[in-house]
């Protein structure tokens, strides 16, 4: 099969890639800024494209059968905001595919998506998952929680702060709670609904085995970077304000009010359909990071 693939050039879309060669099928990866260089293969297409302008969508998916749509935004910039990046970036995609011809649609949302949902991230991801599931396109929608793996965004954060800082701050009480999910698991969970109708018109959500909390979490990467580091929590309403008035000057700001009520909200999985689903046994973060963190 030839399966697109949009945000081919993020973290998950790295890999993913990597994961559809693997297993033999054909990928269009559909990239915005970078490249895919160090994944090179004779089944590999790589365009040019930008999931807001749809100009550049235009006939990207003729002969694909599954597109894997990715495409995400941790912060707002000046240009790229969660209505035109995630909503309207998803109407993109969804107007793409119906023109070509796709039949079935993978999306990746996030676990705590609500339509009435506290952050803004969430309710643009609502809006996302609502225009895929409207299009009459077979659609699979996965929510998974925090990712983790080679080249992540959080755990590696947290590892690159221990290691570098004797401190390591931790906002409020650090007692919410996630359920990380190696990305491996992930792409596993992925590639099997390519391959066959697991969880076809259903909303999925993915989780690791555990469900721990951040301090627990600081604890394991401190371990397993053999370093003791002293924690400091910080006050949320004091980080609060600081993330707003970071909001009014920085975009993006290093740290948002939207991200700060997601932590406060937890990101563990809710629901009864799981991983297991797709007869995956998802490994625990620790085993996770043993497979590619260093002392």
């Amino acid at each position: 099969m030839i399966i697109g693939v949009t945000g081919a050039c993020g973290f998950v879309g790295q890999h993913l890639t990597e994961r559809l060669l693997a297993d033999g099928h054909k990928v269009r990866a559909l990239a915005h800024q970078k490249n895919l260089e160090n994944t090179a293969s004779e089944n590999l297409e790589i365009l040019p494209a930008d999931v807001t302008d749809p100009q550049t969508l235009h006939d990207s998916f003729q002969e694909c059968d599954i597109v894997c749509h990715l495409v995400g935004l941790i912060a707002e910039t000046r240009t790229q905001t969660f209505d035109r990046v995630v909503a309207q970036g998803t109407i993109n995609i969804v107007e793409a595919c119906k023109r070509s011809s796709v039949r079935r649609i993978i999306y990746i949302s996030a676990i705590g998506t609500e339509k009435n949902a506290l952050s803004r991230y969430h309710r643009t991801k609502y809006q996302a998952e609502q225009a895929i599931i409207n299009s009459g396109l077979q659609y699979v929608i996965l929510r998974p929680s925090v990712i983790f793996g080679p080249g992540d965004g959080f755990i590696s954060m947290l590892e690159r702060m221990i290691r570098l800082s004797p401190i390591t701050p931790v906002i409020g009480s650090g007692r919410y709670k996630l359920q990380p999910v190696f990305i491996d698991d992930l792409t596993a969970v992925i590639s099997r609904a390519v391959s066959n109708d697991i969880g076809l018109g259903q909303i999925i959500e993915i989780g690791g085995p555990e469900k721990l909390e951040f301090l627990e979490i600081l604890n394991i990467i401190k371990r397993m970077s053999g370093r003791r580091r002293m924690n400091l929590h910080l006050p949320l309403v004091f980080i609060k304000l600081m993330a707003r008035l970071m909001e009014t000057v920085l975009k993006p700001a290093p740290l948002t009010t939207d991200q700060l009520l997601m932590m406060e909200a937890g990101n563990v999985v809710t629901s009864a359909s799981t991983i297991d689903l797709f007869g995956v046994k998802p490994v625990k973060l620790e085993d996770g990071l043993k497979k590619y963190m260093r002392k």
